[in-house]
């Protein structure tokens, strides 16, 4: 699993592209708070913001090869 991590897919790593993926969820996650606590909608962003993100977490926290 850790060596897939660090296997490159175009021009970043598949490690890279994920933190990626994690700061547009956080993004996501912002928008979806900032309309629920405005108004109340927006809940489902919200939720799939803050589901994508702790996914992007759990898969991302392996150490790289390079580490210890």
């Amino acid at each position: 699993m850790i060596s897939s991590l660090e296997r490159r897919l175009g021009p970043f790593s598949l490690r890279v592209w994920g933190l990626i993926i994690n700061f547009a969820a956080n993004g996501l996650m912002l928008y979806g708070a900032a309309g629920y606590l405005a108004d109340g909608s927006r809940l489902p962003l919200l939720g799939l913001g803050g589901a994508v993100t702790i996914l992007c977490l759990v898969l991302l926290s392996k150490p790289s090869r390079g580490a210890g």
